[in-house]
């Protein structure tokens, strides 16, 4: 009877062996699962910081937009039929920036009809031309045309369908700088007009 240190019936060198093999499978899964990990990691930061970029960009149109800052008057001709322009005094809301009025779009809008209103040239003049909107004054303001923090500028918004301004209507004047949020200015003609009527 002789004696052999090759694999007996047992097999246990094989299995030493198929242990070895288990081992680097494991570590193959490792570092396979670490690997994707990472990746599902990074992409959910990439996705995380592209929605974060896309609200606080949200939050800066809606910011920057200007606000009433005052009383809306409308003026009027003899004999008061009608409302020949509008007098908006705007400013910007806290924290928002700078606005440039060039590029600050108007539009009318009333029951019978909307329109467009296009800026007057010169831009800042008292009496604008009909259906044209100008800067009629700048309080606290330098000689530029950016709306900027602690400036007050007042729009004059001449129109010439005025269908919708007589008593009892009601019309909305929005205010849009480019790629900013736009303000809404909604009222109703009292049953009264005079030369300035408050628009309330």
């Amino acid at each position: 009877m002789s004696t052999s240190n090759s694999s007996d019936a047992s097999g246990l060198p094989d299995a030493g062996f198929t242990g070895l093999e288990a081992a680097i499978v494991l570590i193959a899964f490792v570092v396979v699962a670490a690997v994707f990990a990472y990746i599902a990691l990074a992409m959910g930061l990439f996705f995380s910081e592209e929605s974060q970029s896309t609200v606080h960009q949200g939050i800066r149109q809606a910011g920057s937009a200007c606000m009433v800052s005052g009383s809306i008057h409308g003026v009027s001709e003899a004999p008061y039929n009608y409302i020949d322009s509008v007098i908006i005094p705007i400013k910007l809301t806290v924290g928002g920036e700078p606005i440039d009025m060039t590029t600050v779009s108007v539009r009318f809008v009333g029951r019978n009809h909307m329109i467009e209103i296009d800026r007057n040239d010169p831009l800042v003049s008292v009496n604008p031309k009909r259906n044209r909107w100008s800067i009629q004054e700048r309080l606290n303001g330098d000689s530029d045309l950016l709306l900027e923090a602690g400036e007050e500028y007042v729009l004059n918004i001449t129109l010439e369908n005025r269908k919708d301004c007589a008593p009892y209507r009601s019309f909305a004047i929005e205010i849009k700088p480019a790629g900013r949020a736009a303000l809404r200015v909604e009222r109703t003609v009292p049953g009264s007009i005079s030369q300035l009527t408050r628009l309330d």
